[in-house]
């Protein structure tokens, strides 16, 4: 499609110095736009919808530079940027949610051995304590560690049905108090979150920041801040 799209646009301006024609074409949108539509295909089956009106708004723009209705075509192909742009975010979020997807199930699958224990009344195996998730500087998206870490927090909770939990949300000293408390918060709400699409009842959970109140570990370290960016977990009566 790029080859096609580059050899009519450069008939044009070809024709266009030969005709001595003052117009511009708008060879920065051509170029940016060719970029963005150059890959399109592989977008063709996982965002068809976006993919088609990429290909349409291109094709317009190529009419209209046909036409020399430069400032028609700049518009066109500054719109088919976009939606060959959104048709890649559509892809790459739908692959995103395919591999949470997949990692939640294999996640189950770990589950399901003691589940099936439980069944059995043999619950006498299995995790002995909720693990504290640690997190990233002024993140509280869940890292490939803490979402084993939750495996292990889903499989306790699994075993031991009758316990309620308060999910603490803490950071490290950096930051204002109250972003630091928004921050916790979010924390918080993340790993509960996946620890109800684990299957853990949301009922059992509760969720409260203490911002950077409460430092597992003393001084200005990267050390210690990485040991105060964390969820822990207090079981409740």
């Amino acid at each position: 499609m790029r080859i096609r799209y580059s050899t009519i646009f450069a008939c044009l301006a070809i024709s266009t110095i030969l005709s001595g024609c003052p117009k511009q074409i708008p060879q920065p949108e051509i170029d940016a736009a060719e970029g963005a539509m150059a890959d399109i295909e592989a977008y063709k089956d996982c965002a068809p919808e976006s993919y088609q009106a990429a290909k349409t708004m291109m094709d317009n723009a190529q009419a209209l530079l046909k036409e020399e209705l430069y400032e028609e075509a700049k518009t066109a192909l500054l719109a088919a940027k976009r939606l060959a742009e959104k048709a890649k975010q559509e892809c790459d979020k739908k692959r995103k949610e395919e591999e949470e997807r997949k990692r939640l199930e294999a996640a189950k699958a770990k589950l399901e051995p003691v589940a099936k224990e439980i069944a059995v009344e043999k619950t006498d195996s299995g995790p002995d304590s909720l693990v504290t998730v640690h997190f990233g500087f002024n993140d509280s998206s869940l890292s490939d560690e803490a979402r084993n870490a939750m495996g292990n927090n889903a499989e306790y909770l699994g075993i031991h049905k009758k316990i309620r939990v308060q999910i603490e949300g803490h950071c490290d000293e950096r930051g204002s108090t109250e972003y630091n408390l928004s921050l916790g918060e979010r924390r918080a709400m993340a790993v509960k979150n996946y620890l109800v699409k684990l299957g853990v009842e949301p009922g059992r959970l509760e969720i409260i920041s203490y911002g950077e109140e409460r430092p597992a570990e003393t001084g200005a370290s990267e050390d210690a801040w990485a040991q105060n960016r964390r969820a822990e977990f207090r079981e409740l009566e």
